[in-house]
This record gives structure tokens, C-alpha cells and sequence, in this order.
């Protein structure tokens, strides 16, 4: 996902590279570094309620299945 992305994926269901399991794309976090700039995606685990994860957001991709 491009960080241009962002506003129309929020709230939305997404999954990471390499994973079937269904987040919700919760936040975004832009953070600055020595190396420049790091975008950062908060996505809450839809079957553990309480399990954030904060991946790269190169790696979340659009869910093609929208769970309810």
C-alpha cells in the first residue's frame, strides 16, 4: 500500500504479505528517522480482538473479501 492510499483504506478489512489472517486497518503512523521518513500501519486482528500488529505499510495489501 502507498501512503496515498491511506484515507480510503482506514477502517477497512486488509491483510499482510505472506498472510491470510484478516486485519482491520486501524492507523497510520508516519514517523521520522535518520534515514528519512518510516510509514507504519496500526492493524487490529479481527478474531483476537485485542492483538494489534504495526507492519510496514509496503506490506498490507487491500482484502479482496470484505468481512462484516
Amino acid at each position: 500500500m502507498e501512503p496515498k492510499d491511506v484515507k480510503s483504506a482506514l477502517d477497512t478489512h486488509v491483510k499482510l504479505k505472506g498472510s491470510d489472517t484478516d486485519y482491520l486497518f486501524t492507523g497510520y503512523i508516519f514517523r521520522k528517522s535518520k534515514k528519512g521518513f518510516i510509514h507504519q500501519a496500526e492493524l487490529l486482528d479481527v478474531k483476537n480482538g485485542n492483538s494489534v500488529v504495526i507492519a510496514k505499510l509496503e506490506d498490507v495489501e487491500e482484502s479482496k473479501n470484505e468481512i462484516s
